[in-house]
């Protein structure tokens, strides 16, 4: 029995890779802040997803600073304790 390309176009799915997915955030991403911050916090990171990647501005996020505009004081990720050990 032959199959017509319709019916093969319609019995063939796309591959899983290939479905768009909701993006995760990572829950250290959000930990120790209030509700009210992890709600402002996803927002920007959802708006600059849709950045490239060679944009700086993706990168920088309101929920970073203080009331008084320093940059808050984050734990230095394994990567770049590596990299600042190898290269100083």
């Amino acid at each position: 029995m032959a199959i017509s390309r319709a019916q093969t176009a319609s019995t063939v799915r796309k591959a899983p890779s290939s479905r768009r997915r909701k993006s995760k955030i990572p829950k250290k991403y959000l930990a120790g802040l209030s509700a009210e911050d992890k709600a402002k916090r996803k927002k920007e990171i959802e708006r600059n997803r849709k950045k490239s990647a060679s944009d700086p501005t993706a990168y920088n996020f309101p929920t970073d600073k203080t009331k008084s505009g320093k940059r808050r004081k984050t734990k230095e990720s394994k990567h770049t304790k590596a990299f600042r050990k190898k290269f100083g």
